[in-house]
């Protein structure tokens, strides 16, 4: 038997072959756009160092007294350091140092997140080291809280940190979840990241505000 060939409009045509995989873009966009909007507290926390530092707390002293001191008094009474001596022996005493550390790795998780953000999220190895070193500064800042003499500036400085360690630990958990195409994931983890830092931000913002208030009323 003959084989019998189709005419060529019978003939099923060439198939393409199979597409690859492909991510929900829309979604994907969503990260990209969130990853895009926060982290940028940099400006604010060099804001609070300069508050800190030179002007610091500039309450006066009690006026002098000019009664003698008895002359039978054994020792003289230790002075208690002044609300302005603890804020700079803080300051000196890592304080500063803790503050430049946290501010400057935000700048880098910036760049990383520019970057991070260009190579449409394909690897995100630098971002999450920086952002652990970040977490560490954070979290040695925490353990290292000014005394409580300005009114409010130890609490919603130790507010601000807290924040940040959340929004480092969000930040994180993004780019883990993007890795594992958990858009969902990733965009929630990334949101909650940026509230942490605009909640951060606040404190800040209030921290400034307890030492100028302190500053200008002494109160």
């Amino acid at each position: 038997m003959s084989t019998i060939y189709l005419p060529e409009y019978q003939q099923s045509p060439p198939q393409p072959p199979p597409l690859p995989p492909h991510r929900n873009w829309p979604r994907r966009h969503k990260i990209l756009t969130a990853l895009g909007s926060g982290f940028g507290l940099l400006v604010v926390l060099i804001i609070v160092i300069t508050a800190t530092s030179a002007p610091s707390v500039t309450r006066p002293g009690a006026p002098a007294t000019t009664a003698a001191a008895p002359a039978t008094s054994a020792s003289a009474t230790p002075t208690a350091p002044s609300v302005s001596q603890q804020m700079t022996a803080w300051f000196n005493g890592g304080g500063s140092a803790q503050l430049k550390a946290v501010a400057t790795d935000l700048g880098t998780i910036q760049t990383d997140i520019q970057a991070y953000v260009a190579s449409d999220l394909t690897d995100g190895t630098t971002l999450q080291a920086d952002d652990a070193t970040f977490q560490s500064d954070v979290q040695a800042a925490q353990a290292n809280l000014p005394p409580a003499g300005v009114p409010g500036f130890r609490s919603d400085y130790s507010a601000a940190l807290t924040y940040f360690n959340t929004s480092a630990t969000d930040l994180n958990n993004g780019v883990i979840a993007a890795n594992a195409d958990d858009e969902n994931g990733a965009i929630a983890d990334v949101e909650a990241g940026n509230t942490a830092q605009s909640n951060g931000s606040a404190k800040l913002n209030a921290a400034t505000a307890d030492i100028s208030a302190y500053n200008s009323t002494g109160t």
